[in-house]
């Protein structure tokens, strides 16, 4: 039952195929340029790695956010076109839960952090039972010092925006860990790891609807004549 996941949520691109809990082949690239350059090559790379081809994949995995707008798309556009002719099931994992399964265990609260722009952070809090990342907060947008009030207890950071705001988080948070730098992106085999639970329970994305999830309100568009610079804006527990 091989799975196919694809992360293009941040700069780094990420395809992996797993079956069960084996992963069978996985390529990563960190680059500047749009996804849409590499990811075709990418998955051709993978799908021969792991001796499979579309055909045979029972589902696909993608990231939907939040994270880069244009990588978002480019990424979920890919998904569709691949998943509509062959009737393949598609399972969307928003980034934040990628990024704190990318800690193997922690014993204390972990918030992964990634920079939104325009002064803004996208933001959860987390704890890990046996490695699933349970969601403690709503998904949130708004300046760090706002989702730094939200920590009540010694936490572990982790993404671009704990690198960005390390300073200010270590003033807040005296007794913040901040995780090492190979683990602030969302990884491609984290991603499958984890919609391979959600396909496992029945859980499934309708390819026709299934949108980013950009956080910010609106549109896609960080900036609005009419739209506050910063907001705080949440999205229920219950969204994914």
């Amino acid at each position: 039952m091989p799975l196919l996941a694809i992360e293009t949520s941040s700069r780094q691109l990420g395809v992996a195929v797993i079956d069960g809990e084996r992963l069978l082949s996985s390529y990563e690239l960190l680059a500047d340029y749009p996804h849409a350059v590499e990811l075709p090559a990418a998955l051709t790379r993978v799908l021969q790695a792991a001796s499979t081809t579309l055909d045979q994949v029972e589902a696909m995995i993608i990231d939907i956010g939040p994270g880069s707008f244009t990588g978002l798309r480019i990424g979920l556009a890919f998904v569709k076109a691949l998943a509509f002719p062959r009737r393949t099931a598609v399972v969307g994992v928003a980034s934040l839960d990628v990024l704190a399964a990318n800690l193997p265990s922690a014993p204390r609260l972990v918030c992964p952090i990634l920079d939104a722009k325009q002064r803004n952070v996208y933001a959860a809090l987390y704890r890990l039972d046996a490695g699933r990342p349970l969601r403690q907060s709503d998904y949130l947008l708004g300046p760090v010092d706002d989702v730094l009030a939200l920590v009540k207890e010694p936490a572990a950071f982790l993404g671009d925006g704990a690198a960005l705001y390390r300073h200010r988080i270590l003033e807040r948070c005296p007794e913040a860990q901040v995780a090492d730098p190979e683990l602030w992106l969302p990884r491609a085999a984290t991603l499958a790891r984890l919609g391979r639970e959600r396909f496992l329970q029945g859980q499934r994305d309708d390819p026709a609807t299934l949108v980013p999830l950009y956080l910010y309100p609106l549109d896609c568009s960080v900036r609005s004549p009419d739209r506050p610079t910063s907001v705080l804006a949440k999205v229920p527990q219950s969204a994914t």
